[in-house]
């Protein structure tokens, strides 16, 4: 990206200096009106290119592609530059009171605004994308800068508290700290901007109304007609409006700095201001003592060093920051446009080749041509896909789910090669999978898993929503038959941009109906999606780790309990907690292997290999939990829920004591103090914590009994929570809630009839409902762990 961003500021610096050439040939005219006239025209074609460029940026504000960048806001920005622009031309006209008068508010008024909007619009972007952990940071864990910038963050989001205060008219809540990952409108950037604006505006009023301030035509050399614009106050009001100008650059550069927590790099905008300020620099250095030295014997250079002074600035800004954002939108429609031809074309193709005689024919040239046009499309589609990925990527980051999948189509149609939208419900041709290069196969792979992950977020957010469901299936079963099929694979030398759609899959099949390709069974098909797994991972430590902890819970599920141990035990032999968990949870959400080795303490106790689950329990406690981090809450449930299990069903009473102190330390506490923020699933944490205080009490009441008496009679559970308990800890959901019920029901203090009788009630229901889980449509047992633990709390 670097390039292309120096060949911008190559081009501007270029276009600069000739204009400069230009207007010093108009300078040099001698006829006022006809400098006039050709200045005129000059700033009223730059005025009308920027106008353009607003226009096209305000044309385009729903273009995903912008939307992360503001496009109105760049509007607007581009807009006062326009104004600033053309208002140069007042420098012309020195010999009237009220262009005097005007030049200065005008053009200073525009600048400051400038960059009062490159504050906003970088206030506004680091407050909904950036890290919550930066505002909540200490003082010691960020930088002087960052400490700097977190201050003036602050101070904007305080402003917009009182915008938004006001214009409630006081009915909303003004002081709290919602500045973060909070819904912040257009509306609430512009009250910051325009608050910023104050200082100047008040400044250029009283400028404008205080007749021994403002500036008036006062002619330099009697009967020559040259004149100036002068103030009785001397150059003191001038000084101070660019010292107010120049203040919004600063804080815009100090928000846009580099530190810990900041704007995210696709949106800093440090290098582009800098470029500008730059320029403008250089141009100052030039323009400025010419100024000091030509006098004003010369009014029409006069003019337009002060003209050209204003556009070194202006010019810049609206090239380096405006334009560019443009580009990314330009580019795709012109791919899509290419690809909507493409059919078209490819038949002109053949019509041609069936007039050629042979292949044979064909120059060398003309296939060199062919192909150097077609790296070149080629590398145009991978930069407009990683943009496009950068913004998807973004809206995910801020909640925009639908967004963010729309951007991975949009992504998925620049691969598409008959001239199609790409349809999550087709996919890819054949002769689409032949036609992509290594990099556009990691890209369109990449790119189905993400959306895998994303629909099937949509899903649990609504699990009514079966099409979301079945579209997450799909993309991730289309990225491993893509990659199974491409050719370009045999290319690749490192293949791990399928390894998290392996193990997207595997949490698929855990919980979810697919069908296997080509008529398989399901065991048949989730064993060679494993085999391969492991496969493609050998040599690489953590993937490997995951892949063997993918075949042990396919085995697992199939009822091979015993296969599925000695797998665990290779994967162990490999797992280092220390050095793989975190790397785990950052490729692929959770460290499953982790979880798949608590599983298995169940299964050890279950085969009667009692002493070898409690030591396994104690390595998993003692080694592997403390990696895990105390936010991933959904992990440590799954992890310590089979660990506890293990431990109540020891005869000594401090086993379950142990594990109720466990469960309550680090699932239950933080659960109650994350309140709403916590994950959806993480209310099954108060049925197993109800199960275990029983377990522990002997049968003894217990201080919140009653409490949990009332939340096992009007429980409402997630329907998948069924399955999902059987899939991860070997028993159906149904079974754990019977078991809380009659354990409740035992109870001695529970000497209400009938809060007794509605206990044992719900309890049998809970366990009708198991029965049913657990049975298959022709009579087998769909899991004997979870069926031998149905049967104990039956009877």
């Amino acid at each position: 990206m670097k390039a292309p961003q120096q060949r911008q500021r190559y081009i501007a610096a270029g276009g600069l200096t000739l204009l400069v050439a230009l207007a010093a040939v108009i300078g040099s005219v001698d006829s006022t009106t006809s400098f006039r006239v050709c200045f005129g025209v000059i700033l009223l074609t730059l005025s009308v290119a920027q106008i353009k460029v607003a226009a096209d940026l305000y044309k385009h504000r729903n273009n995903l592609l912008l939307q992360l960048f503001q496009p109105d806001s760049l509007s607007l920005f581009v807009t006062a530059g326009a104004i600033a622009t053309i208002a140069s031309l007042l420098f012309a006209f020195s010999e009237y009171d009220v262009t005097c008068a005007l030049r200065q508010p005008i053009i200073l008024t525009s600048i400051t605004f400038m960059g009062n909007l490159l504050i906003g619009r970088a206030w506004r972007i680091g407050s909904i994308i950036s890290s919550t952990t930066t505002f909540a940071a200490s003082g010691d864990e960020i930088d002087t800068l960052g400490m700097a910038r977190l201050k003036v963050m602050n101070v904007l989001s305080t402003l917009s508290q009182l915008g938004r205060y006001l214009g409630s008219s006081g009915r909303a809540k003004f002081g709290r700290n919602s500045g973060i990952r909070r819904t912040i409108t257009f509306a609430d950037s512009i009250f910051v901007v325009m608050v910023l604006l104050i200082p100047q505006l008040v400044l250029q009023i009283v400028n404008l109304s205080v007749p021994s301030v403002r500036m008036g035509s006062v002619e330099t050399l009697e009967g020559e007609g040259h004149y100036t614009c002068e103030s009785r106050a001397g150059p003191y009001v001038l000084i101070v409006g660019i010292v107010l100008a120049a203040i919004p650059f600063v804080i815009a550069l100090l928000i846009n700095i580099e530190s810990k927590g900041g704007i995210p790099d696709k949106f800093r905008e440090l290098d582009d201001i800098v470029a500008s300020v730059a320029s403008s620099f250089w141009m100052l250095l030039a323009t400025l003592p010419t100024v000091g030295m030509i006098g004003k014997t010369q009014p029409n250079a006069h003019a337009y060093l002060l003209a050209a002074s204003v556009l070194s600035f202006v010019l810049p800004l609206s090239y380096n920051i405006a334009k560019p954002r443009l580009q990314n939108v330009n580019m795709s429609t012109d791919i899509a446009k290419g690809n909507a031809h493409s059919k078209q074309k490819q038949s002109s193709i053949q019509r041609q080749r069936q007039m050629r005689r042979t292949v044979s024919d064909l120059s060398s040239s003309d296939f060199s041509s062919s192909s150097h046009s077609q790296t070149k499309r080629t590398s145009l589609i991978l930069k407009a896909a990683e943009e496009t990925a950068v913004m998807g990527k973004m809206f995910g980051t801020m909640g925009s789910t639908v967004k963010a999948v729309a951007m991975k189509r949009d992504i998925l149609t620049l691969f598409k090669v008959e001239g199609d939208d790409f349809s999550w419900e087709a996919g890819f041709a054949l002769s689409e999978i032949h036609s992509l290069d290594p990099k556009s196969l990691e890209v369109v792979v990449k790119t189905l898993v993400g959306s895998a992950k994303l629909w099937l977020n949509i899903f649990y957010s609504n699990t009514d929503n079966e099409e979301a469901q079945r579209r997450g299936i799909k993309c991730c079963m289309d990225a491993l038959d893509i990659f199974d099929k491409a050719p370009a694979k045999k290319q690749l030398s490192d293949r791990s941009v399928i390894f998290p759609g392996y193990s997207s899959m595997n949490v698929i099949a855990r919980a979810m109906t697919i069908v296997p390709p080509n008529n398989m069974s399901r065991e048949e098909f989730e064993k060679n999606l494993a085999e391969n797994f492991v496969k493609e991972t050998h040599y690489q430590q953590y993937h490997q780790c995951r892949a063997l902890a993918f075949q042990a819970d396919v085995m697992k599920r199939h009822g091979k309990y015993e296969d599925a141990l000695s797998v665990i035990d290779e994967m162990k032999s490999i797992y280092d907690p220390q050095l793989h968990s975190r790397v785990l949870v950052k490729e692929y959400v959770s460290d499953h292997c982790v979880e798949i080795v608590a599983a298995s303490t169940f299964w050890l106790h279950h085969f009667g290999r009692n002493e070898e689950a409690l030591r396994l329990c104690d390595q998993v406690v003692n080694i592997m939990l403390p990696e895990i981090e105390a936010t991933e809450l959904v992990t440590k449930l799954t992890i310590l829920t089979p660990i506890c299990r293990t431990l109540i069903n020891q005869r000594q009473t401090s086993a379950a004591k142990k594990a109720l102190e466990l469960f309550k330390t680090h699932v239950s506490d933080p659960a109650a103090l994350a309140g709403k923020k916590a994950h959806p699933s993480m209310i099954a944490n108060v049925t197993i914590m109800i199960v275990l205080k029983c377990r522990s009490s002997g049968g003894e009441a217990y201080a919140d009994v009653v409490t949990d008496v009332a939340y096992m009679l009007n429980r409402n559970d997630p329907a998948y929570f069924e399955t999902g308990a059987l899939t991860l800890w070997d028993a159906a959901w149904s079974t754990i809630c019977a078991e809380a019920c009659l354990c409740l029901a035992k109870i001695t203090c529970c000497n209400s009839q009938d809060k007794l009788s509605a206990l044992v009630k719900e309890g049998l229901e809970c366990l009708e409902v198991s029965a049913n889980t657990l049975k298959n449509e022709d009579g087998t047992v769909v899991n004997r762990i979870a069926q031998t633990y149905y049967s104990q709390i039956l009877s």
